[in-house]
């Protein structure tokens, strides 16, 4: 058991709290007993989060599982724990912040601006402006450059039988070029943000295994993103929040703790290739049950429904079709020492 500078008063924060302690991996007890570095409004402060900050948090988590209108929400034991996981893991949620000396970070409150009085403007005569001749030449050559455009265009719509262009028709091609050219520097400003390092990677790595379910390990956490998150959210019953991933909008993420990971992992697997990335070296392949040596297999009596072409099976999965003693080997690695294997002849 692990010691945590955490306070629990009350039976609900004391369950959690043993959970905790019997649970945590010793990197996230760090996070928990010292805090994690936090940068706002320009200072270096230590993020520390409590019990009674999880217990809020928590709460908002079951209301928004709660029905319309319902007042309270039954949890599983098992999900406020896999919350309790997160809460403390993820950096993003801020608890309390603490200055480098040890003392509650209070926000500056800044000074209300002064209503600002119109100044009584006088009416004065224009000023001569004087131009110098270096003005003249750049306006001049910004207009020929305009009207360099402006020919071009003329002179790719020029009619067959020569005949010159009216004024109108000159207008409305100078019109034309400025439209294209304020469109193209709004798109060159208004650019479709990417998205931040960590989606960057998991972009990729499900660009791997395009049929796979990418599950990314982030601390004591394993984390699914975007379709496949609502996929297995809807098909395991599982919490469905989101993550800021530095998209104009969040993106939908179903997490599980890493010590429970093996039960998530074979219940995945019945449906879908699995691919489990620890870090950028350490990562792994399982694919699905659904679809084994040309044959699809019943995913809950184990049952041969169907025999499919052994191409489409490839073609799908894009990988070689296992072997029969390939697919024990994948068994034993999924399920370890629990799995008993029984031969019938």
């Amino acid at each position: 058991m692990i010691e945590l500078n955490l306070t629990a008063n009350t039976e609900p924060k004391k369950r959690i709290l043993e959970y905790l302690q019997n649970n945590v991996s010793e990197f996230l007890a760090d996070k928990i007993n010292n805090g994690t570095p936090f940068e706002k409004d320009g200072k270096q402060l230590i993020n520390k989060k409590t019990l009674s900050d999880f217990m809020k948090y928590a709460c908002d988590e079951a209301r928004k599982l709660a029905e319309k209108g319902a007042n309270s929400a039954c949890i599983e034991d098992s999900v406020v724990y896999g919350w309790a996981i997160h809460y403390f893991e993820e950096e993003s949620i801020v608890g309390t912040l603490y200055n480098a000396d040890g003392t509650e970070y209070k926000p500056v409150v800044k000074a209300a601006a002064k209503p600002i009085t119109k100044p009584v403007v006088t009416e004065t005569k224009p000023k001569q402006v004087q131009w110098s001749l270096f003005d003249m030449v750049n306006e001049t050559a910004q207009e020929s450059e305009v009207k360099d455009t402006v020919n071009d265009t003329l002179t790719e719509e020029l009619d067959t039988d020569g005949e010159e262009f009216t004024e109108e028709e000159k207008l409305d091609a100078m019109r034309q070029v400025a439209e294209e050219e304020q469109s193209q520097a709004i798109e060159a400003i208004v650019e479709e943000p990417k998205g931040n390092r960590l989606y960057q990677d998991y972009k990729l790595y499900q660009s791997e295994r395009p049929t796979a379910v990418v599950a990314l390990r982030l601390g004591d956490f394993y984390e699914v993103l975007g379709e496949n998150a609502v996929m297995l959210g809807n098909e395991m019953d599982l919490t469905i929040t989101s993550r800021d991933v530095g998209l104009k909008e969040r993106i939908p993420m179903v997490g599980f703790p890493y010590h429970a990971a093996e039960n998530y992992f074979a219940k995945i697997v019945k449906k879908h290739d699995l691919y489990i990335i620890e870090n950028e070296r350490d990562t792994q392949f399982i694919p699905s049950l659904l679809c084994v040596d040309n044959r699809l297999i019943d995913q809950d009596t184990g049952e041969i429904i169907d025999v499919t072409p052994i191409d489409d099976c490839t073609e799908k999965r894009q990988y070689v079709q296992p072997k029969h003693d390939q697919i024990i080997d994948y068994l034993t690695e999924l399920f370890s020492n629990e799995m008993e294997i029984k031969l019938w002849r």
